[in-house]
């Protein structure tokens, strides 16, 4: 995860079932000034994923994820699909991104129109949206609270997801979808499904479901969730285990 992540690993350890356990190592990211600074600075954490995947494979873990959103999704559908596969390849384990984890989440819920709540400046809002299209899916409406620094994302409340998401207009739209690892959201879901009437899916939450049904955990998660109760679809394992196959394994 990004250096500046203060969420993931609370969030995780608050909602993992029992006798499963999450390892993390992070890769450097500053905290930047400019908008353009910020698109460089995620692109530039691709450097570090081969030495991050290699310290976590090497702990015999299951399944690894990429967990940051734009991160993944800023250099595209096709460039992240080709990082999960090569890295795969190299280290022996499924590796997913939290970007591929999400599309794959609202696949599973057949979805195919969005409303969008991101905490980002508008260069790297309109990267989640492209990658989305990529991906097959359309934007039908989007909230940005546009906050620059890392840091002051993971410093969110809950309560900030839930407000960014039910001021979203939603009455055309399949699902309501939540992007940022480091934004709080998975105590505010249940809560916006409910206020919504529609699926709410986040990245922390799509990416803890991929990681645990890949590790082979397939009972219904927490929180109580459209999601949380619903399989990996065997396309999805199949991708995410691909290179393996072809490896031999």
């Amino acid at each position: 995860m990004p250096s500046t992540n203060t969420t993931v690993e609370p969030e995780f350890a608050a909602f993992l079932p029992p006798d499963v356990a999450v390892f993390s190592t992070r890769v450097a990211v500053a905290e930047v000034a400019t908008e353009e600074e910020k698109v460089a600075s995620l692109l530039a954490m691709h450097s570090q994923l081969d030495r991050a995947v290699a310290e976590l494979a090497s702990a015999g873990v299951s399944a690894i994820a990429y967990a940051c959103t734009s991160g993944s999704f800023l250099g595209g559908r096709d460039s992240d699909q080709a990082t999960c596969d090569r890295l795969t390849r190299t280290y022996g384990v499924p590796i997913v991104t939290t970007s591929s984890a999400l599309v794959t989440a609202l696949s599973t819920l057949d979805v195919k129109k969005v409303a969008l709540a991101t905490p980002y400046v508008r260069p790297v809002a309109e990267g989640a949206v492209t990658y989305l299209g990529q991906a097959g899916f359309s934007v039908t409406a989007r909230n940005d609270l546009e906050i620059l620094s890392n840091l002051d994302k993971g410093r969110l409340e809950p309560a900030a997801s839930f407000v960014a998401a039910t001021d979203l207009d939603v009455s055309d739209a399949d699902a309501v979808a939540i992007s940022c690892t480091n934004w709080r959201t998975l105590e505010s879901l249940v809560a916006i499904e409910r206020e919504t009437g529609k699926p709410a899916v986040s990245s922390n939450l799509a990416t803890l479901w991929a990681l645990l049904r890949l590790a082979g955990i397939d009972e219904p998660l927490s929180p109580s969730v459209r999601l949380s109760g619903l399989p990996l679809p065997d396309s999805a394992r199949a991708e995410w285990h691909g290179e393996l196959a072809e490896g031999g394994e």
